[in-house]
């Protein structure tokens, strides 16, 4: 193994029970809240964190510690309220303060569990070490009627904020510091001026470094936030081991280890969440615990107009079709009203693919988009198309994991082509719009909708695409052949749709998916495409006559680059040479350079994001000002970044290691180093949300939803819910929506069902895709993959506990990660 960190494949670590209920004292932030839990921690030597778990019936007020009129105006408990002795000196409260947000919010159930804190600020700061009593004379002020804290200096911080799931030695490792204090506003962190890295277990420090200033640019609110946020940077410690962030007079940080094995981490890890998409067949031992039988196997149904509830679907998707100017079409509200009849009927077989989102269905435009990242990936990041290790029922079998993931989704939609070469735009439940209620291999019939000049363009482009990959030929010739056959007659499609209805006359919008413009950049691929498969110049012609990606309206509102088809037209070309799909006198140096300058325009776009984001990550300065978020996935940027890293620079202006670094902090955010400290991937990470909004999830019988999947990692606010109606956002103090000095965004985290968090299995092929662009280049590139049977012991433990242990023959599971 050469001294390098084993993965096991399936680890069934989650299967330890439920987390352990808060205590008085120092806090493991993994725990799942419960209501009357009531916790207290110092933050500062001057600072004392109260929270209190409370819960509240319906159209009730909370029950206690209910300081906030309806007005939104906090009324401070007195400071009487609260007796401080350190031995036999009192130490007075000289300034309260208090935050509220629901903490947890299934949709299931009504379940309401909200956090509320209190913020004692002290007349002194304690000395190290020493010790205070915590009581009160009011019991509503302090449930537990008395608290014992120790200015320990290695208690755990809320403050400190690292990647919990670690970081590679050779490269950028930064961790980040601040607090949201509520009515208090931002903790200040001007006292502190250095920080090491100490051992985890011995506290022996190994790396000490200086605190610098990192405050947040872009939000445009009277009372910034972020602005008092520093940043631990220490990059220079390359030696593999576990560690923790300390800082004196605040504690420590979570551990987090200095390995090479958490590249491996992250590639295997998405690459079981797109292993959890799939459809079509049964997840399994030794792959994953989350296991379910083989799903949607059921013949898919070729619609006609006799089937009313899709036709009420299908007006409703397409009911503001006139928004678009272009869109001279009549209304695609009916089967019949398709330009493009079915030419096949009855059913067929529709198995296979992945589940595109949360719910089981699966969009063409889509899918096509996730063939494309994965085939790019292994085609242009150095190493990742040899990666046969990522934990797959495939893995092992000598052919590259990230396309055998594609080609699972490439042979899919190969069946969703109709008989006159046009492809149908999406797989939908037969009688409803989602299958709420069921686990995948329980599911629903299903049908196709109709075909659509954007869904066929995209899929004659991913179809291409894989066909023209040189590995993919290597590996899957005959497929390979196939999929090129089924792109040129979906060309045929398109330039017969062309020659009857007219460019715009021929599109018809279904979703907002291929909508963004019009079928514009889906045509643009699927030539860009054709054209690096067949060196026909026809399709080149067409590429330059109709895209030109330095025009402002190519990109979406007009400042986000290389979104959708357009942003995969545009890496295709450019890297058309490097992929070795044609030789580089093959391509317009032109157009070339417009497609190159574009991914890095992008990619330092995305940097100065980052740079720009408190906490590293690229939320864009233009989403800041108009105070919304939803659908943002850190690993996105990631990906992006990746791509401008695999393009050739001259070595006097090689800018890959600041995008590599601004990869690598967006992942960081990810991965917990965020003021909540929420792990956003599940499975990985400290503290594991458990709502999501992913149908398997809700309905199996597991606490926790499917490794490896996504939660968007910014959302703009609680989403509405029958069950709880608006009291979430109602409950939030200070207000999400207030004008001046609104809850802080980054903070905004609830775990409960809120749709602006779904990703869809694109956002988990660009994570897998570009984790695997760090494994690639790494030692783990050649590691082999093989499952394990492990066993886990339980045994009595103290206070009716029970402890577990894992046991596995062969492997040293303290090398483990």
């Amino acid at each position: 193994m050469s001294g390098l960190k084993l993965f096991i494949a399936f680890v069934p670590l989650f299967l330890l029970g439920e987390p352990r209920a808060f205590s008085q004292s120092a806090v493991d932030a993994t725990n799942f809240p419960r209501v009357g839990d009531f916790a207290a921690r110092l933050i500062t030597p001057d600072l004392v964190e109260l929270s209190f778990v409370l819960t509240k019936p319906e159209g009730q007020p909370v029950p206690a510690w209910n300081f906030v009129d309806g007005a939104y105006k906090f009324h401070a408990p007195p400071a009487s309220d609260f007796s401080i002795k350190s031995g036999t000196n009192r130490i007075a409260v000289k300034e309260i303060g208090f935050k509220r947000r629901p903490v947890y919010a299934p949709l299931k159930e009504r379940d309401l569990r909200i956090g509320n804190y209190l913020y004692l600020r002290l007349t002194r700061a304690l000395a190290e070490n020493e010790e205070i009593q915590l009581e009160s004379p009011n019991p509503k002020a302090l449930p537990n009627g008395r608290v014992t804290l120790k200015a320990d200096p290695r208690r755990w911080t809320p403050v400190i904020h690292v990647n919990q799931e670690g970081y590679l030695p050779k490269d950028s490792k930064k961790a980040f510091l601040g607090h949201f204090l509520g009515s208090m506003g931002e903790l200040s962190l001007t006292n502190y001026t250095s920080f090491q890295v100490v051992e985890a277990e011995s506290g022996k420090e190994v790396f000490t470094g200086s605190l610098t200033a990192h405050p947040d640019q872009g939000f445009s609110y009277d009372v910034m936030p972020y602005q008092l946020v520093v940043e631990a940077d220490f990059s220079a410690l390359q030696k593999s081991g576990e560690y923790r962030l300390q800082v004196s007079g605040l504690g420590v940080s979570y551990p987090f280890r200095i390995d090479e094995g958490y590249a491996g981490v992250l590639a295997r890890t998405f690459a079981l969440g797109l292993y959890h998409q799939r459809c079509g067949t049964d997840n399994k031992l030794p792959f994953t615990r989350f296991t379910h039988g083989v799903c949607h196997t059921n013949l898919v149904e070729v619609p006609d107009n006799s089937f009313e509830t899709m036709n009420s679907v299908l007006a409703d998707m397409s009911s503001n079709f006139a928004s678009n100017p272009r869109h001279t079409a009549p209304q695609l509200k009916s089967f019949a009203a398709s330009l493009y009849p079915f030419v096949n009927h009855g059913k067929f077989d529709g198995s296979g693919g992945h589940h595109d989102a949360g719910d089981y269905s699966k969009y063409t435009i889509n899918v096509a988009q996730l063939i494309h990242v994965l085939v790019f990936a292994a085609d242009a990041f150095p190493g990742a198309g040899e990666l046969d290790n990522l934990g797959l029922p495939e893995s092992g079998d000598g052919k590259s994991d990230l396309l055998q993931e594609a080609k699972w989704e490439a042979d899919f939609l190969g069946k969703l082509q109709d008989g006159d070469g046009g492809f149908y735009f999406l797989v939908y439940p037969k009688e409803r719009q989602y299958e709420h209620d069921v686990l995948p291999d329980f599911g629903d019939a299903q049908v196709v909708f109709p075909k659509t000049t954007a869904a066929t363009a995209a899929a004659v482009a991913a179809l291409a695409q894989a066909a023209s990959s040189p590995l993919f030929k290597k590996q899957f010739p005959k497929e390979a052949e196939l999929y090129l056959n089924k792109a040129k007659r979906g060309w045929s499609f398109l330039e017969k749709a062309f020659a009857k209805f007219g460019r715009d006359g021929s599109y018809q919008k279904i979703t907002h998916y291929g909508d963004e413009f019009s079928h514009d950049d889906e045509i643009a691929w699927a030539a860009t495409e054709l054209y690096l498969a067949t060196g026909e110049e026809k399709f080149h012609k067409e590429l330059l006559e109709h895209f030109d990606p330095s025009k402002t309206e190519t990109k979406r509102w007009n400042w986000v680059r290389m979104f959708e088809s357009y942003g995969c037209a545009m890496r295709s070309y450019a890297f058309g040479a490097i992929t070795k799909r044609v030789t580089k006198d093959k391509l317009d140096d032109q157009f070339f350079r417009q497609c190159e300058n574009e991914i890095i325009a992008h990619a330092q776009s995305l940097t100065l994001y980052a740079n720009q984001s408190a906490y590293g990550t690229s939320f864009p300065s233009e989403t800041k000002r108009f105070r919304n978020a939803g659908w943002y996935f850190s690993s996105d940027a990631a990906f992006d970044l990746a791509v401008a890293c695999a393009l050739d620079y001259p070595a006097m202006n090689d800018p890959r290691r600041e995008f590599r670094a601004a990869l690598l902090e967006n992942f960081s955010y990810e991965l917990g180093c965020n003021p909540v400290h929420v792990s956003y991937v599940p499975g990985l990470g400290r503290k594991r949300p458990r709502e999501m909004v992913n149908q398997y999830s809700q309905n199996d019988r597991r606490a926790l939803p499917p490794t490896g999947l996504l939660w968007g990692n910014i959302q703009e606010g609680f989403a509405y819910m029958d069950i709880y109606k608006k009291e979430l956002s109602e409950l939030t103090f200070p207000p999400d929506w207030h004008e001046k000095n609104p809850y802080p965004f980054y903070d905004r985290w609830g775990d409960s069902f809120n749709t602006t968090t779904e990703f869809v299995t694109v956002n988990i092929a660009k994570a897998a895709a570009a984790a695997s662009f760090l494994m690639g280049s790494g030692p783990l590139k050649t590691q082999p993959w093989k499952a394990i049977n492990a066993e886990i012991k339980f045994s009595e433990g103290t206070n009716g506990r029970r402890t577990a242990e894992l046991i596995a023959g062969g492997i040293d599971l303290s090398q483990a990660h």
